[in-house]
């Protein structure tokens, strides 16, 4: 018993250890996807933000390059034009090899036209600046593309195109690029929804709403590409608190062990309980079984006493004796495995006349049944002998036809067949009462087992019978079968020949 309840209790505390580790790596992994799923969302803000902005890049690039095509680079009257009219150009360049040709130095110039022109010298003594910053084959040359330079107070945004052996150029309004930009960012400005803030060299362009960055937690942040490699998009927001994840997941943890617990013991205290019943009713079938086999040893005592005092002419009070003889040492016999039903049965071989073992049983039981109206009709083959234990397969069909006469004297009848078969020899018995539920044939070989039943309810019985009779067929190497018939029930032992 104490071995029980050690690797009980080990187990026991092994489930609640794989059960508590789960629970945490549960709570773990839902704090991640939490963080992922933030993380993910700020991350593709970011991302929706950093497209809409280098597609309004886009946009602006291929219309300067449609204006590209149609305007003529030679005709200074259409370029100033377009440089006094287009909000987006706030000046026009075209330039050939290392000689810038518009603005043209040789004409009179404006203040603004000549720093416009002392802008443009690095590029009028090295045009291949306008693509080192495009990566590009030795035998291929870009076409077309943008530039800009920060060593002035505004950033120099170009965006350029070769046309034959002439570059024309266009600078782009820094500050109508930035109000575009601005107007096109689609951002919610509600109050749950984390704040976007696009700045330039750390200097804020953009804010989507009024908000204290500094009691916020930066979620992602994404540098442009070039030209705008000095603009930056950056993300803030609340970190969920995840403590009331712990707190809840921990008291359902903690929820789910105490009912695993108190299931566990009321599984234990089941256990010790039926273990603690069996063991009494063991104990009391034992000291019952103990102390009927005084009277009994005087009633074999005093049959043989009697069968002294007959004379030869008293046949039939000699055959009454001997049965009373018979079935005073079976019972005997009987009782002594009752008190050690828990263990393996000892088995005594002998030749075994079945057919006449048989008649003897038939023989026995046929006044008990008389007397309830029922009657004994026995099959069986001539001539079948085996090699067992003559007290065991007395003792198992003696309890087949017990069973029968106590739970099934309405059917009137019992049929005692015997039959042969190539390797194994078959005694059923068979009644015609009200027969068993097929949920409970595999239950009433059971130690202390009995069918509820009105049929047996008022008649008295141990419910060891059974387990008893099937533990001597083990021991025979053979086995009892129940199978339900119409009406009534059918149990058979099976021997092996041999």
């Amino acid at each position: 018993m104490l071995r029980n309840k050690l690797v009980y209790l080990i187990a026991t505390v092994m489930f609640f250890i794989l059960l508590a580790y789960l629970g945490i790596r549960t709570l773990e992994h839902e704090v991640l996807l939490r963080h992922y799923q933030t993380q993910t969302l700020a991350e593709a803000e970011t991302a929706r933000v950093a497209a809409g902005i280098e597609n309004l890049l886009q946009q602006k690039a291929s219309r300067l390059h449609a204006i590209s095509d149609f305007i003529d680079p030679d005709d200074a009257t259409a370029l100033t034009a377009l440089n006094d009219q287009d909000r987006d150009i706030n000046a026009v360049f075209t330039l050939r090899k290392n000689q810038l040709l518009y603005p043209d130095e040789r004409q009179p110039l404006s203040n603004e036209e000549r720093e416009w022109v002392r802008q443009l010298t690095p590029l009028v003594n090295d045009p291949s600046l306008l693509t080192s910053h495009i990566p590009h084959a030795e035998q291929e040359t870009p076409q077309a593309g943008w530039f800009i330079t920060h060593e002035t107070q505004e950033p120099l945004l170009l965006y350029w195109r070769q046309k034959g052996n002439l570059v024309i150029g266009f600078r782009l309004s820094y500050v109508q690029l930035m109000m575009d930009i601005v107007n096109s960012i689609q951002v919610s400005e509600a109050q749950d929804d984390p704040v976007v803030r696009v700045t330039e060299n750390g200097r804020q362009l953009y804010q989507n709403k009024a908000a204290q960055l500094q009691q916020l937690t930066e979620l992602d942040t994404r540098t442009l590409e070039y030209p705008l490699t000095t603009w930056q998009i950056s993300v803030y927001g609340v970190k969920a608190p995840l403590y009331h994840v712990w707190l809840w997941g921990s008291a359902l943890i903690i929820l789910l062990l105490a009912v695993v617990a108190l299931l566990g013991y009321s599984l234990w205290r089941e256990y010790t309980r039926s273990a603690r019943q069996a063991r009494q009713q063991v104990d009391f079938v034992s000291q019952v079984s103990h102390e009927l086999k005084t009277p009994l040893t005087n009633i074999t005592l005093y049959a043989e006493l009697l069968r002294e005092g007959l004379d030869d002419e008293q046949t039939h009070e000699q055959r009454y004796l001997d049965v009373i003889t018979q079935e005073g040492q079976r019972l005997s016999r009987l009782i002594q495995n009752i008190l050690t039903f828990t263990r393996a049965p000892k088995t005594h071989l002998q030749t075994v006349d079945i057919p006449r073992l048989m008649a003897e049983i038939t023989h026995i039981f046929t006044p008990a049944f008389h007397a309830r109206g029922m009657v004994i009709e026995m099959t069986c083959p001539p001539d079948i002998t085996l090699h067992t234990d003559r007290d065991a397969i007395t003792q198992i069909v003696s309890n087949f036809l017990s069973n029968a006469e106590k739970y099934a004297a309405l059917g009137k009848r019992v049929d005692i067949n015997v039959q042969t078969l190539t390797d194994r020899v078959e005694i059923a018995v068979r009644d015609y009462g009200p027969g068993i539920a097929e949920k409970e044939m595999k239950m009433i070989f059971r130690p202390f087992y009995r069918v509820k039943s009105s049929i047996t309810e008022g008649v008295s019985g141990t419910g060891i019978g059974l387990t008893i009779a099937s533990q001597l067929a083990q021991r025979l190497h053979g086995e009892i079968r129940v199978t339900q018939e119409n009406p009534g029930v059918r149990f058979t032992l099976t021997l092996p020949q041999g």
